[in-house]
């Protein structure tokens, strides 16, 4: 049976707590990366931090609240569920989340743009998520499935002797499946 130390990456991208969120967010997007590990000076692992953890700080820095539900999206006064957004391209996408790949406009441009504001002064320790719970690299495979199922997670760290030494997702758990290395 094939464990942890199987399928996880062990060249981690990883960020120390004292970096601004205008940083991480650089350093998220030049890495093509969601999330990272956050590690102090030894290497030891004392949280996570998100792309999600930003775009919180994005709400509240806009004053909006980050936790909308579906019905929040269809209530907009005056929104005509029966329109066609393609009569309007502005309505396709009015906050430009959808930018097609030969815009001119690119994340790091966006940031570079952005006036000072809370990226700038707010740290990664402020935004991440404490580490609680990690996975041992000798975990079994199917174990990692269910603590990634029943968590509702997509990553976990992977920690052996205190220190950071990987990451595994749940593609690496279905690049394993779709490998038949868990059969047997």
């Amino acid at each position: 049976m094939i464990v942890v130390r199987d399928i996880m990456q062990s060249d981690v991208v990883s960020v120390t707590s004292d970096l601004y969120a205008r940083e991480l967010a650089r350093k998220l997007s030049g890495e093509d990366i969601s999330g990272a590990p956050v590690v102090d000076g030894d290497g030891a692992l004392v949280g996570v931090v998100s792309q999600t953890d930003l775009v919180r700080l994005a709400a509240r820095e806009q004053g909006l609240r980050a936790a909308a539900t579906a019905a929040d999206f269809h209530a907009t006064p005056g929104y005509d569920d029966d329109r066609d957004p393609e009569d309007d391209p502005g309505e396709r996408d009015p906050y430009g989340f959808f930018l097609p790949e030969e815009s001119p406009f690119s994340a790091r441009a966006v940031l570079d743009a952005a006036p000072e504001s809370r990226f700038d002064t707010t740290t990664v320790e402020e935004i991440m998520t404490p580490a609680f719970y990690s996975v041992r690299p000798d975990m079994r495979v199917p174990e990692l499935a269910d603590y990634l199922a029943r968590g509702r997670i997509q990553r976990a760290v992977v920690v052996e002797d205190g220190r950071l030494v990987g990451i595994v997702t749940a593609l690496d758990v279905l690049r394993a499946v779709a490998d038949g290395r868990l059969e047997g």
